[in-house]
């Protein structure tokens, strides 16, 4: 992992923090995964401020910008996608975070939006870190919460330990 990761990986791991120490309300309740994901947007919003990624903009369910085309519909496979959350500079290639979020209660395993990530992070999106968060609803142990479920890293920037 490289310093800029290092640095992104603690940025996203604090809103989520902030976000589980004054948002359970939203999973104790069920609220939407999309409600959820804009509330966290607002405490990653403001990680981002305080960092030195402070001219980058949070953006739900962004799906423009392809190719540093502002109207172009972002592909995958052929496919429009849509990402829950994303980190960047609206209008061209420079970004930083994606997010995926899924309720992880409600059977979750792998998915198609894991497969995603790993994409945007090592193929032609220029993502340098992927994030899946999973929302967490234990009514039996009393807690509600984000976790990290598991994070991607875009392999050109990868520093080779050996």
């Amino acid at each position: 992992m490289t310093e800029k990761q290092s640095k992104l990986t603690g940025i996203v791991n604090n809103a989520v923090s902030n976000f589980n120490t004054h948002e359970q309300y939203l999973i104790e309740n069920d609220l939407s995964e999309r409600c959820i994901c804009s509330k966290f947007a607002s405490y990653l919003e403001k990680e981002i401020a305080l960092s030195v990624f402070h001219d980058y903009t949070v953006d739900v369910e962004y799906n423009r910008g392809n190719e540093c085309i502002w109207n172009n519909p972002k592909c995958l496979d052929e496919t429009k996608i849509v990402v829950d959350l994303i980190v960047h500079k609206r209008g061209c290639n420079d970004n930083l975070i994606c997010i995926e979020m899924k309720k992880g209660y409600k059977g979750y395993e792998y998915s198609s939006d894991e497969a995603r990530l790993y994409k945007l992070t090592n193929i032609n999106f220029n993502y340098s870190s992927g994030f899946m968060i999973l929302i967490d609803r234990s009514k039996k142990r009393n807690a509600y919460g984000l976790k990290i479920k598991s994070s991607f890293y875009n392999e050109l920037y990868l520093v080779n330990i050996n």
